[in-house]
């Protein structure tokens, strides 16, 4: 009888010891490619990450479930233990690039079955805008100036208008937009009232450089 319940003991050990090591691991893919053209973007970091609940508490932070960078096809593919999480999301970062945050839905993943995640990302691109008046120059001098596009999150630029008053004004301002793009933009030279002059431009903003705005009145 002794025996009998010091086996039933060791397989209940052994039983509850195979629950608690859940072998299954998590696996994500996919390609990294540019909205420009949708070329792969190479050597690009990835960072898969996730908040869990352990030893009963959920401390709300995200820990790093797993790294790597795309191919020289913008593949990535990325592998690691189940836990469990409750909430995920990928990082992708570049030198240039928007950095990509996109939350996963946990459903979207099925232990030991790959889930393919496309990202598409934008590369950025530097303006600014510089205001300048030129001799003959008068203190009843006045221009406004504002650009007539933004990009949503893929800016630090808005519309708002810019007014500059006065003989001498040199002023320069700059913010970060998508690359390759047209950016218009509009001035109105107010020094006569009864003549006002109005002219609406644009210029491309090549990624990876700074275009320069010359507003020049």
């Amino acid at each position: 009888m002794l025996a009998r319940i010091q086996i039933l003991a060791l397989f209940c050990i052994l039983f509850c010891s195979c629950r608690d090591q859940d072998t299954s691991k998590y696996k994500v893919q996919g390609l990294v490619t540019s909205n420009v053209d949708g070329s792969p973007c190479v050597g690009f970091d990835i960072e898969f990450e996730q908040q869990i609940i352990e030893a009963g508490s959920f401390n709300g932070f995200y820990e790093t479930a797993a790294t790597t960078t795309t191919d020289a096809y913008g593949f990535y593919s990325l592998e690691f233990p189940r836990k469990s999480a409750i909430y995920f999301r990928i990082n992708v970062e570049h030198d240039g690039w928007f950095p990509i945050v996109n939350e996963i839905n946990p459903e979207d993943l099925t232990p030991d079955v790959t889930f393919d995640y496309n990202v598409i990302t934008t590369p950025r691109a530097d303006l600014e805008i510089k205001v300048m008046n030129v001799p003959p120059a008068y203190v009843s001098d006045k221009l406004r100036v504002r650009l007539l596009k933004t990009f949503e999150e893929y800016s630090t630029c808005d519309a708002e208008w810019r007014v500059f008053n006065g003989a001498t004004i040199d002023s320069t301002w700059a913010c970060t937009i998508p690359g390759d793009v047209w950016m218009p933009y509009l001035f109105i030279d107010q020094t006569d009232p009864e003549n006002e002059v109005t002219t609406i431009d644009s210029i491309f903003c090549d990624s990876f450089e700074t275009t320069t705005i010359n507003v020049v009145y």
